[in-house]
């Protein structure tokens, strides 16, 4: 595989020499850097934690890996306390710093602040790792990358603890289309991916899920479903094909004429004007009744209304 193995340790040397019996590239080392983490959770001096992490960077350079220092907590942290963990450890030869945005818990115009400021304190590449508890995760990505982050940890699918993480799909596209930066990627295995990930994952994709939903190119409404056939752009924000996957016209209570010539169109039938408007009326009534218009279902349709094909 044509990428570099890296994993998260502890600021433990024995959690250090476990990644480097799995023969990894490199570890992203973390400790707690908020107040609440260093007094409640952990119940040490911020000295005390200082000399962990500082130890753990030194040890995994000592061993010839590539070093990540990752401040856990890092947008509740005070900004000069952060400062001053990073410039140590810029100072112990790391590689690169992280900011932890644990908890989700920084707005993007906080992140641009942080970022911003931390680049003038400290000569470093920056990461962000980002959670999704306000939904924040891919824009507060995007915020930090555009004030000098380098890196960005993302998820399949937004996977992860609590609300997730940030979204690869979400944020590959976003940059893509609406920020004309392309990182290069095949963006027509996307959809793939995304089931793959789910169906190994066993975390189901929700409907509305951004870019992979099952909801995102499926049209039923008969005036969104009569302009999507004349130009998908006017309810698309790009082609179902860039990602790989395809539109779905539905028939359904808000289904119009557009919709069922459509469905036509696609079994070569061609009917009157009044037989369309009849079979618009049986596909409203059915799906009135609680069923979903399958293939079958359709046939059915057709034969109600005496429709031969």
């Amino acid at each position: 595989m044509n990428a570099d193995i890296i994993c998260l340790t502890r600021t433990k040397r024995c959690d250090i020499d476990a990644a480097l019996d799995a023969d990894v590239d490199g570890i992203i080392t973390f400790i707690g850097a908020s107040d609440l983490h260093i007094d409640i959770k952990m119940n040490r001096p911020r000295e005390e934690i200082k000399c962990l992490a500082m130890d753990a960077v030194e040890y995994g350079k000592e061993h010839g890996l590539f070093v990540a220092f990752s401040a856990e907590d890092a947008t509740r942290t005070e900004l000069p306390k952060l400062i001053d963990l990073y410039k140590n450890a810029e100072e112990c030869k790391a590689d690169r710093i992280h900011i932890a945005d644990t908890t989700g818990s920084i707005n993007p115009y906080a992140m641009q602040y942080l970022v911003r400021n931390i680049r003038k304190e400290v000569n470093l590449d920056i990461a962000l790792h980002c959670h999704n508890d306000f939904g924040f995760a891919v824009a507060n990505s995007i915020a930090g990358l555009f004030e000098g982050a380098s890196s960005i940890s993302t998820t399949v699918n937004g996977i992860g603890e609590r609300a997730g993480n940030a979204s690869l799909e979400e944020l590959i596209m976003s940059l893509k289309l609406l920020y004309n930066k392309d990182l290069g990627f095949n963006t027509e295995v996307i959809y793939e991916l995304s089931q793959m990930v789910s169906e190994y994952s066993n975390i189901p994709i929700p409907d509305s899920k951004a870019i992979v939903g099952n909801n995102v190119f499926r049209h039923e409404s008969g005036i969104h479903v009569d302009a999507i056939i004349k130009n998908p752009l006017c309810y698309e924000p790009f082609l179902p094909e860039m990602i790989g996957t395809k539109r779905q016209i539905v028939l359904g209570k808000h289904s119009g004429k557009a919709a069922v010539e459509e469905k036509l169109d696609t079994l070569n039938i061609k009917v009157s004007d009044e037989k369309l408007l009849e079979i618009v009326r049986l596909v409203k009534e059915e799906r009135e009744k609680g069923e979903e218009i399958t293939n079958e279902k359709f046939s059915q349709i057709l034969s109600k209304a005496n429709v031969e094909y």
